[in-house]
């Protein structure tokens, strides 16, 4: 059995007994990477957690952040990973003197949600998208009219 073979085991494994069900397939990952890094006017940055990793990574992602998302490699594998939390904005520099700028892509963001049916949870201006949840009672279908 090959390294990745047994950490897909491991994954399953762990899904299994927290009782999860499977929200992503490599599918629809594939296709939000896609539409992020094709028709976004950058790649909005993330926090990960993945099934076999208790703390999510960054470990703070509560306030917008200056930087961009890995939307080439950071998520890879798509099967590992639990959720992402997407700020699709972030803090332009605009010398010492001014404050940051917010440069915010959400609207643009939601489109690609809805345009690809793919379920999420807004929370505090961060969308949060599941491969794996114990209750998907909690999501919004991508393609809701009452999304906003």
């Amino acid at each position: 059995m090959s390294i990745t073979d047994e950490h897909k085991k491991r994954v399953i494994d762990v899904v299994t007994e927290k009782q999860l069900s499977s929200i992503m397939n490599n599918t629809k990952w594939e296709r939000l990477q896609s539409a992020v890094l094709n028709t976004l006017s950058f790649p909005p940055p993330y926090q990960a957690k993945y099934v076999l990793n208790e703390v999510p990574s960054p470990e703070h992602f509560e306030n917008d952040v200056w930087y961009h998302g890995d939307w080439i490699e950071g998520l890879i594998p798509f099967y590992a990973v639990e959720w992402i939390r997407v700020r699709p904005r972030y803090l332009r520099h605009q010398g010492k003197l001014l404050k940051p700028e917010v440069i915010d892509i959400s609207k643009e963001f939601l489109s690609i949600l809805r345009d690809l049916r793919i379920p999420y949870r807004l929370d505090n201006d961060s969308y949060f998208i599941y491969g794996y949840i114990a209750d998907p009672g909690q999501l919004i279908l991508g393609n809701s009219p009452s999304n906003s």
